[in-house]
């Protein structure tokens, strides 16, 4: 049986940093604390094709564990003239497994 699974709803813009560009996130900076990715639990990309393309918004969603061994949801925001990385919320876990 699965754990109970809590989450924190954070939705706060942060710096996300790369070993290169294109490439996966490394680690990022929020409230001027940095952190670093030591694995990417879970990765999902929603593509949004109900608008034209002019109004559409794709995101892509990972779930990282840090350094702190805290577990964040984070995801790349990108539309029309848009580009930015959100930190979507912090997920407290009881023997939850990705």
């Amino acid at each position: 049986m699965e754990g109970k699974i809590r989450e924190i709803f954070i939705d706060e813009e942060i710096e996300v940093f790369f070993e290169k560009k294109p490439g996966l996130p490394i680690g990022f900076r929020w409230r001027d604390k940095e952190y670093k990715i030591i694995k990417i639990l879970d990765f999902q990309r929603r593509l949004d094709f109900r608008k034209p393309w002019w109004g559409r918004r794709h995101r892509d969603f990972y779930v990282v564990k840090t350094n702190t061994r805290q577990i964040f949801e984070i995801y790349f925001h990108r539309s029309i003239g848009k580009r930015y990385w959100i930190l979507y919320k912090e997920i407290l876990e009881e023997n939850y497994i990705f």
